[in-house]
């Protein structure tokens, strides 16, 4: 009947409506807010084929978050993931985190997923779980490396209509530790015998080995031995690491 009609587009899952009145009015999109047109007069006998809705694909990203045992910032077999780990989702502003969008947390497998996202920018922040330390960053095949930086922040992600970025990931090793003793060996048998006392103040320093498995000419870490004779290095990264004793006055290697 002649009138005034509006009409109301169902947004199907999967999709999101498009900009609104964008253009020549016969080939652009009508849904506005809630799927709702303007209305529309009809004459007596008139036909509008002029109402329109645009649909746009929506996008996902995710990954893993993985236990990187040796440290090399690459997800190699073996490595499993991390399961209730926190991750957030923001828009990205000036290459910064802007609106928070979204958190989950991983499965058993380490896996997380953000789905049904608007086309555009974003950034994810990945929360280090307890006992953990970040790995090294953007270090090989970006499918299996790991995008979490200072702060735990990736780069920024430009998603298209419909796409899945499934390459965000982040890994996490607990930190290693490597120490324990200098004693006085009395009977110079090379084994530490009951009664044989641990020598204090002796120097102990730590040195990262190169891929030949030979100590580098660095200084990582240095400690002192306490009054027991004991030393210990903390919050290692996981690799090859190599010790050297400073001899004290008075002594010789057993």
């Amino acid at each position: 009947k002649p009138g005034d009609y509006a009409v109301k587009f169902l947004t199907p899952a999967g999709y999101t409506l498009t900009s609104a009145n964008v253009g020549g009015d016969g080939s652009d999109s009508d849904a506005g807010i809630g799927g709702l047109t303007g209305c529309y007069n009809l004459e007596s006998g008139e036909t509008d084929n002029t109402i329109d809705a645009g649909l746009v694909p929506l996008a996902s990203l995710g990954d893993r978050v993985w236990e990187d045992k040796d440290g090399d910032g690459q997800q190699d077999n073996g490595e499993n993931g991390i399961p209730g780990a926190t991750v957030k989702l923001y828009t990205c502003v000036n290459n910064a985190p802007g609106v928070f969008v979204a958190q989950t947390t991983t499965d058993a497998n380490g896996n997380y997923n953000f789905s049904n996202l608007q086309p555009g920018e974003y950034i994810v922040e990945f929360v280090t779980p307890g006992g953990y330390t970040r790995t090294q960053t953007d270090v090989g095949a970006d499918g299996t490396d790991s995008d979490a930086g200072t702060g735990g922040l990736t780069g920024c992600y430009l998603l298209s209509p419909g796409e899945n970025d499934d390459t965000v990931d982040a890994g996490y090793y607990k930190p290693a530790a490597l120490g324990d003793r200098v004693w006085r060996d009395d009977n110079a048998n090379g084994q530490q015998d009951g009664g044989e006392s641990g020598v204090a103040g002796v120097t102990v320093e730590l040195y990262a080995c190169d891929a030949n498995g030979q100590p580098t000419g660095t200084v990582l870490a240095t400690d002192v031995t306490d009054g027991s004779g004991n030393y210990n290095f903390t919050g290692l990264k996981p690799g090859d690491y190599a010790v050297k004793f400073l001899t004290p006055a008075g002594y010789t290697l057993t």
